[in-house]
């Protein structure tokens, strides 16, 4: 199971709007809404109806709506670091690459709170056009 089915749903079923769960999701209202196909397909029920200018859920959709919720904060608990991750002690280089632009607002500010944070990991900057190489 695509498990960035739940995220979607949880959106959808929170926002009862396909266009707000898109924004919410970060993508296009038709993408949004061909996973709401998935989903109606997946779970075998509507999940959510037109009522006249707007979505409403269905019982079903009523149903999942928190467990939904739920399941994605012990998810996120999951994926959290653990009690024991202390950034201070951290030691690490990571390799950042983006356009120009992307650099030029991103690596100030994100390397004065890494050097607070985290004064044992490196950040290496690359542009974007380094990738392939000549």
């Amino acid at each position: 199971m695509d498990l960035n089915l739940l995220r979607a749903l949880d959106a959808l079923l929170q926002e009862n709007s396909v266009t707000r769960a898109a924004e919410r999701l970060g993508t296009s209202p038709a993408a949004a809404s061909r996973t709401l196909a998935r989903l109606r397909r997946a779970v075998g029920d509507p999940l959510l109806v037109r009522a006249g200018q707007e979505m409403v859920p269905t019982p079903r959709a009523l149903e999942l709506r928190e467990e939904v919720a739920a399941l994605l904060r012990g998810c996120d608990n999951v994926l959290r670091p653990g009690a024991g991750f202390d950034a201070v002690h951290l030691q690490r280089t990571f390799t950042v690459q983006a356009a120009d632009l992307v650099l030029a607002g991103l690596a100030g500010p994100l390397t004065e709170r890494i050097h607070k944070e985290a004064p044992h990991v490196d950040v290496v900057f690359l542009p974007e056009s380094v990738e392939g190489g000549p």
